[in-house]
């Protein structure tokens, strides 16, 4: 039974995959991303789990069978034949002002980058941040948003500042990528370019080099860590010691072995079906409580107050120990909320997704950067956890949105007919 629904979550994987190749730009989808993350992220851990006498029994067969859920979530609430939610979009923005707005968020989130390029590389290549390095992560984000807006403007009407804009950008994106081998970061650049140059120039990446870059991510995925030990070791990327990485090698023993974050989402999964402890969404108002309320300004004891304070029953209970630095993946804590009703998160993301892909597609600035900014956080609600996409939107919306506001060009109301008449009869 296990290799059979194994069977079937990878056709429903492949699938999503290759209907990309029955329409220009569909690879740009929501769908075909989420079934891209999957493929390179998921199904490798899964046939080293598949044979594991360990696990309890029917663990496994249960798991999957949500995951296939959850990726048909992600294909059912895609709904491109919807109007598009273009009256939330309606602004005219000045480029000149939006290219100042790209240039203060690039110089701030620059500054944040630096700061974080000073820190030791053992703890620049931490999945998670504490203390003060915490806020220099939150506002490092600035700069992706500014290297986004000045895409957008580049390749709407190429101009010397905003080239300039973006290859400063890249310069501290690219030190990130080679010293901490952050996958988002490096996922994110490249949807950013291609996203931009979709939505201006209509020119998509073509299909089977889309492809052959999620098969050499699924590669590469297996030897991350290795290449993050191999930095802090050398205290920083060389080429001699990434020489010596042997991606084929990784990726046998992740297939042999099984995957850490399949098998913590297996443990969890586990964990609360037989303790019935769901929290219900809790999840994502403490997850919101502990990202944006900074004990270093309202004190801990104002921010735990915040917090539902769920019992995690995972860490206290089970005699299993989580590999730092690993997730439970999106479908641990879909399951987790509701059962196999959490599924429906992924319907809603895709759906929301779906929308402000119409937006964007009707040409629409304000949906385009949002998609762009947003496309990866959605796909990390696979591999990560569903709170991504939502944590990612507050924090775009606190920052960009002020830089629209900025660049908007507010129209004077027309003249009614009947002031226009009094006027004339004056």
């Amino acid at each position: 039974m296990n290799w059979v629904l194994t069977a079937l979550f990878a056709g429903l994987c492949l699938w999503l995959l290759l209907a990309a190749m029955t329409r220009r730009g569909k690879l740009y989808e929501f769908p075909f991303l989420a079934a891209a993350m999957t493929f390179a992220f998921i199904l490798p851990q899964l046939p080293g789990l598949a044979s594991d006498p360990f696990l309890p029994a029917g663990l496994y067969a249960k798991t999957v069978c949500f995951a296939i859920l959850c990726l048909a979530m992600c294909r059912l609430g895609w709904m491109p034949d919807r109007r598009p939610i273009t009256q939330t979009f309606q602004w005219q923005v000045s480029e000149a002002r939006l290219l100042l707005a790209s240039a203060a968020m690039s110089i701030a989130g620059a500054y944040f980058y630096y700061k974080l390029s000073r820190i030791p590389v053992e703890f620049a290549v931490a999945t998670t941040f504490s203390g003060e390095n915490v806020l220099l992560s939150f506002f490092s984000q600035l700069l992706p948003y500014g290297l986004a807006i000045a895409l957008l403007c580049f390749f709407n009407r190429p101009t010397v500042f905003s080239a300039i804009i973006i290859a400063v950008d890249i310069i501290f994106y690219l030190d990130r990528i080679f010293v901490t081998g952050k996958r988002a970061e490096t996922t994110a650049l490249v949807m950013v370019f291609a996203l931009a140059i979709w939505f201006r120039r209509r020119r998509a990446m073509p299909y089977f080099l889309v492809l052959a870059g999620v098969l050499v991510g699924t590669l590469a995925m297996s030897s991350t860590g290795e290449y993050r030990q191999m930095n802090v070791k050398h205290d920083g990327p060389q080429l001699s010691s990434i020489e010596k990485i042997s991606v084929l090698e990784n990726f046998e023993n992740l297939l042999s072995s099984g995957g850490p974050e399949m098998r913590n989402a297996m443990y969890r999964i586990h964990m609360v079906d037989r303790n019935q402890s769901f929290d219900y969404g809790a999840f994502h108002w403490d997850t919101l409580v502990w990202n944006y309320v900074p004990a270093q300004f309202v004190g801990k004891e104002l921010k735990d107050s915040f917090m539902i304070d769920i019992d995690d029953q995972f860490t206290r209970e089970y005699y299993f120990d989580k590999i730092p630095g690993t997730t439970e993946t999106g479908l641990a804590d879909a399951y987790a909320s509701f059962w196999y009703f959490g599924a429906f998160k992924f319907f809603i993301i895709s759906y929301f997704m779906s929308r402000l892909y119409g937006a964007a597609m009707a040409g629409n600035t304000e949906a385009q950067l949002f998609y762009m900014l947003l496309a990866v956080p959605a796909m990390h609600a696979i591999s990560h956890y569903t709170q991504w996409v939502l944590s990612e939107w507050i924090h775009i919306a606190a920052f960009v949105m002020p830089g629209l506001l900025f660049a908007r060009i507010r129209k004077r109301p027309a003249q009614s007919f009947a002031a226009a008449a009094i006027g004339r009869a004056s």
